[in-house]
């Protein structure tokens, strides 16, 4: 098995038994990825905004990669709640996944909001 330190943000903290931030270990199979860790926490994709995996930026609110970035153990993810932005360390220089840097070439910019 692997472990995952995983950090949940704003409204997410419940599935993780905190209020306003939660962090919890979780242990998944090896070979496992993001899709295994959401499924597990019971996060639905309608209320995620933010996932980063190792301060690499994996999802956004809106747009969903369908890449499941896999896990090792020691990782670190972070999950913040649609209503909350990302930390601000982050906003200049942010490092993107190679899945989340394919579908913005296919889908254009991110933006500030989606329908």
């Amino acid at each position: 098995m692997i472990k995952v330190n995983t950090c949940l943000y704003g409204s997410l903290a419940r599935y993780g038994g905190g209020k306003y931030v939660a962090e919890v270990v979780v242990e998944l199979k090896p070979g496992s990825g993001k899709a295994e860790l959401l499924e597990l926490l019971g996060i639905p994709s309608d209320e995620r905004g933010y996932l980063f995996i190792n301060a690499v930026l994996c999802e956004v609110p809106g747009i969903n990669t369908g890449a499941n970035e896999i896990l090792k153990d020691g990782d670190h993810v972070g999950i913040f709640s649609k209503d909350r932005l990302f930390p601000f360390q982050y906003r200049d220089g942010l490092p993107i996944s190679e899945g989340l840097r394919k579908t913005l070439r296919e889908h254009g910019a991110m933006h500030h909001s989606y329908k």
